[in-house]
């Protein structure tokens, strides 16, 4: 049976906004999610919508995809922060392909997941019920956003233009700065580590995606 990738993510901190900051906030976030539905519907078999409040879910086909569109959305929504659980495993489709009509394991690790992040304060968990994969990821992604947690809005900028651009200079020669003030803003930040773990975690969830097994084993699988 096809397995699936299920993300349900609200918005951090929403419940200390005013009412006024809050609905526009939720409007903003709504419009993200049309554009990533549009953008990344060759990746998504069910198509992200608000499901209640701030929070929301949509289902990936894959769960390698599940990093390029948690990137798209940070970038789509900033300043705003998500806290995203994700889930995968099996789904049931009750109906036409809304998240709603949708029940399964997925959805549960997902829920399970998003609980988890909100009482461990963490900014990402992935739930697939396999231990010695999920503490990997998760051990990962806590060590980008803390990383991540301590940038300005110009680190976040020049972050996401690296990895859109590709070199320094490209991103110098559009901000009309040195090339070295751009390497010196990436190293100093960490950036270019955290990019490399974002790397490492593509390869680590793109394997999943050719051997539909996880290559990390359990540290109890032996004992």
């Amino acid at each position: 049976m096809d397995q699936y990738t299920v993300i349900i993510a609200d918005i951090k901190g929403s419940r200390k906004m005013r009412a006024y900051e809050r609905y526009e906030w939720q409007l903003f976030l709504k419009s993200a999610i049309v554009q990533i539905n549009e953008d990344c519907a060759d990746a998504i078999e069910a198509q992200f919508m608000i499901t209640k409040g701030d929070e929301f879910q949509g289902v990936l086909k894959n769960l390698s995809d599940v990093h390029r569109i948690m990137i798209k959305f940070e970038r789509l929504i900033f300043p705003l922060i998500l806290r995203y659980g994700v889930g995968f495993g099996v789904i049931q489709k009750m109906g036409s392909k809304i998240p709603i009509e949708m029940d399964g394991k997925a959805f549960h690790r997902a829920n399970a997941a998003l609980n988890k992040a909100k009482k461990k304060k963490y900014a990402v968990y992935i739930n697939t019920d396999n231990p010695g994969f999920d503490l990997t990821v998760n051990a990962i992604y806590q060590l980008i956003y803390a990383i991540k947690g301590r940038w300005s809005e110009t680190n976040f900028n020049r972050y996401w233009k690296y990895k859109e651009m590709g070199t320094y200079e490209k991103v110098a020669h559009q901000e009309g700065v040195s090339t070295q003030a751009v390497w010196d803003s990436l190293h100093n930040s960490n950036a270019i580590d955290v990019i490399n773990a974002e790397n490492a975690l593509d390869d680590i969830l793109c394997e999943q995606n050719v051997t539909n097994s996880f290559s990390i084993p359990d540290k109890h699988s032996s004992r």
